[in-house]
């Protein structure tokens, strides 16, 4: 009887996966507070209370680790957007507008996690490593988008009028812009202004009146 596999013991696999764990969050927490540059091995180590040797048996380097804390970011927001635009209960108009109140909830905008994004966002362009794999997630969210828009569009019998990659596209480069503006003058708007100004993109292409608040103030002669 050949001997049985040599199997690696259930603990060790755990502590693995909780070492693993630690690293990425750790390397979230650096991103956030001392920036790309400032965020060495020695230094994520530090804080997941790990030595270097462990960090190199679970990633190769700091770019890989860097990507991996990126993916879980922006998987963990993505997989919440999703969640809301294929709610089966709620019709598409809201489910639109939903997507617009959650990508402007600020507890799930922490400063961390938008320094991180702009560490990200300024490697993007240098390394084709986190380039592929942030387009493929990114191009997943947007096509769940583009099929809720369709729905709107459908419903406002200008189905045939409305491109809704188009739309999708506008959208999520102006959620995008508009965390961009803030991050660096926080100050500049408001959070609800944010809001207001992505309803207004979607009445604009749409003309769904996707939000009320947004009527009214466009009623008042606000201008966005």
């Amino acid at each position: 009887m050949p001997p049985k596999a040599k199997q690696t013991p259930k603990y060790s696999r755990l502590e693995a996966e909780v070492r693993r764990e630690r690293l990425i969050l750790a390397t979230i927490e650096s991103v956030g507070e001392v920036g790309y540059s400032a965020t060495t091995v020695r230094e994520i180590c530090r804080r997941a209370e790990v030595s270097p040797g462990l960090l190199r048996f679970h990633f190769s380097g700091k770019a890989e680790l860097i990507l991996h804390a990126y993916e879980r970011l922006l998987n963990d927001f993505i997989a919440g957007i999703i969640e809301i635009v294929r709610h089966e209960d709620s019709e598409p108009r809201v489910r639109l507008a939903a997507f617009v109140e959650a990508c402007f909830d600020p507890s799930g905008h922490s400063e961390n996690r938008l320094a991180m994004m702009l560490a990200f966002w300024s490697e993007l362009r240098q390394n084709p490593n986190i380039r592929g794999p942030a387009a493929e997630m990114f191009s997943s969210y947007r096509s769940e988008l583009i099929e809720v828009i369709k729905e709107v569009a459908l419903i406002e019998g200008n189905a045939d009028e409305v491109d809704a990659s188009l739309v999708a596209i506008s959208l999520t480069s102006l959620v995008d812009g508009l965390w961009l503006e803030r991050s660096v003058n926080p100050e500049g708007f408001s959070l609800e202004d944010a809001r207001l100004a992505c309803y207004g993109l979607l009445d604009g292409f749409l003309f769904c009146g996707t939000n009320e608040q947004w009527l009214q103030e466009r009623a008042a002669g606000r201008n966005i």
